[in-house]
């Protein structure tokens, strides 16, 4: 595939007058214009595929590339129904704005919550098939011929029984002449070229060898950079700082107040952090200076027995639990989490009274244009927003903070200003995981099984931060993983308390799942050995309504040889866990393989099996699945912010730990062909990961974990079960 480029509404406009420019709608109704010097604007607008009379096909990608292989597998969609090589497709970044939403409903696009394929399997394809159609149809009218006797071959429309042909390219004028079908025909699977089968990544070349522009490679002429430092307590102002403390340091340019903090401006990003560090400065006291996590925690937990806002509710639970032989119940508790995305947060800026263009690495453009807007004053048709390769998103880029710092300093100095975060600052003015706790109770009824299932949640979400949730409405991002279990239990509920604190929140990895998928899968092992049952066998027995869920389990048992027992191997004895978790509409099973060495758990290997309906790329599934497991042991190991007096305690990888590459186990990824809807693939193989591993140690140890992270547990080793 041809190289992948950014590309700005007003550049897309300016374009010469020999394609042909496709752009479909909700319902999709493909249109073709012969020039792109004027965008078709219909109602809702989702994407452009443009085919040039040389036979090029440039794709403007509604989503944005941050290594889950957007860039590649969108592309395949299209190739499949156009009947292209997807060699011949250029990838371009679509900038901001209506023409170009693709998402469920919603007013903004953005890249998250694993909706890129989701979103634009049934479209992409239909755009595909609906050009062809116009190609097939041209090339009718140009041989008058019947269109039923025509046939497409990889950018060609054939007449087998003459022997003619003719390119995409020479029949693009006569095609922006015909009306698009409302429903093209759309392939068979049976006849899929790409579809399914592994595609080699489209942007690891220019990965490879350099010349992929990261928003923190942009040049600007005549940029100045910014280092910033906001109040490490949170909500805290500025008080004032010291400029004459700095003034003979070399390169700086300005010193100014930010919301919050202050920046220092000057030639080079090393000058600025250098005054920066050496600048007095003082900011205001807070009230949240009393703040700490671990009273949080405390707080939470003893609002765990409080009604709360119910979010799911099936059968009579109260009736069970009055009922029951035997009621367990467990506290889980999960810590506030960082992103620590390998390119800190940055932003280039250049603001003039007349427009305003941000090089921004982000997962929503239309979020940065909107806040350049408010912040300067001007039409949104004056911002244009750039979007390079995302040095990891994690849902951390859906927040424009930094990108905000860098408008302001460019309006007020008229200069393009580059702001770059140190690792410091991008740790502790993280928009992070929010800490929650979990009360798990199941009743047991007379004849051993589970009548009842009451889980408690308490906490605050970061759907409720954005747009609080009405009295009584549950805030998705919280619940989702607890809720919806596919578990055959008669009477279950699902609460939530809210419990608001002072420190920002944000989307990470899988959201809620990433802390349910763990608490559900481990007190659904819990509730197996109350009963009397190996864990797998449980589950088996209350999945006889979900055949997807039971398929993926036994897939990944007998592709891992999984056993109940421990075994022991030239003296280190091993057990097998398993855990799986709905998110995103794609189902993930993981069994992992552990040992307990030193007091510490070594995971050996996990196998995983997938369902996400319809595989798009093999290779990006796989990919994505390893990622997503070295995400969960990561968290399930070390990932840990902790507050006190206000502030984060961590500050750069000396203490906020991630997994590092020798503990990272070999995995194996099995992809189920369901031909159920299309599922997400960048975060549901997080989930699963952590409880996988924990119900092994269970076994191993006894000790059952209900905190994370673990690093720090002596995990010493109670043999209370023979090797079998």
């Amino acid at each position: 595939m041809d190289d992948i480029i950014n590309i700005s509404r007003r550049q897309l406009v300016k374009g010469g007058a020999t394609s042909l420019l496709l752009a479909f709608t909700l319902p999709l109704r493909p249109r073709l214009a012969l020039s792109d010097t004027s965008i078709p604007t219909p109602t809702r607008l989702n994407a452009f595929l443009k085919l040039d009379n040389n036979g090029k096909v440039t794709f403007y990608s509604p989503f944005i590339e941050m290594g889950q292989g957007t860039y590649t597998s969108l592309p395949m969609l299209v190739a499949e129904e156009l009947d292209i090589n997807i060699e011949a497709i250029k990838v371009v970044q679509a900038p901001h704005g209506d023409e170009y939403k693709i998402m469920f409903g919603g007013t903004r696009r953005f890249t998250g919550g694993s909706f890129s394929i989701r979103s634009s399997y049934d479209t992409m394809r239909s755009a595909g098939a609906a050009a062809r159609s116009m190609l097939l149809e041209a090339a009718a009218q140009t041989w008058q011929v019947p269109v039923t006797q025509l046939q497409t071959e990889l950018g060609y429309v054939l007449h087998s029984s003459t022997g003619r042909k003719l390119t995409y390219g020479s029949l693009v004028q006569q095609a922006a002449k015909i009306t698009p079908p409302d429903n093209p025909i759309l392939k068979p699977p049976s006849a899929f070229r790409y579809i399914g089968k592994p595609v080699k990544r489209t942007d690891s070349k220019v990965k490879t060898d350099g010349s992929a522009e990261f928003g923190i490679d942009v040049k600007v002429p005549g940029m100045l950079y910014a280092a910033v430092k906001k109040s490490p307590v949170y909500g805290a102002a500025l008080k004032s700082f010291d400029t004459e403390a700095v003034s003979k340091l070399a390169g700086i340019i300005a010193i100014e107040p930010i919301p919050h903090g202050v920046a220092v401006v000057a030639d080079t990003f090393w000058h600025a952090k250098q005054a920066l560090d050496q600048l007095p400065v003082v900011f205001e006291a807070s009230e949240n200076e009393a703040f700490s996590s671990a009273n949080l925690a405390q707080q939470m937990i003893a609002r765990l027995d409080e009604p709360g806002i119910t979010a799911e509710t099936k059968g009579d639970v109260t009736l069970a639990f009055k009922q029951a032989k035997h009621v367990i119940s467990a506290v889980y508790e999960v810590p506030f989490l960082a992103h620590t995305t390998m390119e800190p947060m940055n932003c280039t800026a250049l603001v003039t009274n007349k427009s305003c263009e941000l090089w921004a690495p982000n997962q929503g453009a239309d979020f940065f244009a909107e806040m350049a807007a408010n912040l300067t004053g001007l039409p949104l048709s004056k911002i244009t927003v750039h979007t390079p390769f995302l040095g990891g998103g994690f849902g951390r880029r859906f927040y424009s903070d930094y990108a905000e710092q860098a408008v302001l300093l460019s309006k007020k100095l008229g200069k393009p200003i580059k702001v770059i975060w140190t690792r410091e600052e991008d740790i502790q003015q993280d928009f992070f995981r929010p800490m929650t706790v979990v009360k798990h109770r199941a009743a047991i009824d007379q004849t051993g099984s589970i009548s009842g299932w009451h889980s408690t949640l308490a906490g605050e979400g970061p759907s409720g931060r954005l747009s609080r949730p009405k009295p009584n409405e549950v805030d998705n991002s919280v619940v989702e993983g607890a809720r919806d279990q596919p578990y055959q239990i008669t009477n279950k509920r699902v609460d939530w308390v809210e419990h608001k604190h002072p420190i920002p929140i944000g989307f990470w990895r899988s959201v809620g799942h990433s802390f349910n998928g763990f608490i559900t899968e481990s007190f659904v092992d819990e509730m197996a050995y109350a009963t009397d049952k190996e864990p797998v066998e449980f589950r088996r027995g209350l999945l006889s309504e979900a055949p997807r869920f039971l398929r993926l389990l036994n897939s990944v048992t007998e592709m891992a040889g999984y056993r109940a027992g421990i075994q022991e191997v030239s003296g280190v004895r091993y057990a097998y866990g398993f855990a799986m978790h709905k998110s995103f509409n794609s189902i993930v099973a993981q069994v992992a393989k552990v040992s307990i060495e030193e007091g510490q758990a070594n995971v050996h290997k996990i196998w995983c099996a997938v369902d996400c309906g319809t595989a798009v790329n093999p290779d990006t599934i796989e990919a994505q699945m390893q990622s997503g497991i070295s995400t969960g042991l990561s968290q399930l190991f070390f990932e840990e912010v902790t507050f006190a007096k206000g502030k984060a305690e961590q500050s750069n990888f000396h203490n906020y730990r991630i997994l590092p590459p020798n503990m990272m186990p070999d995995v194996a990824v099995k992809i189920i062909q369901s031909g159920a809807e299309t599922g997400g693939i960048g975060e549901p193989g997080t989930p699963p990961t952590a409880a996988a591993v924990t119900n092994a140690i269970f076994k191993l140890t006894k000790h059952r974990i209900r905190q994370l992270p673990i690093a720090n547990i002596d995990l010493s080793i109670a043999v209370e079960e023979t090797p079998g």
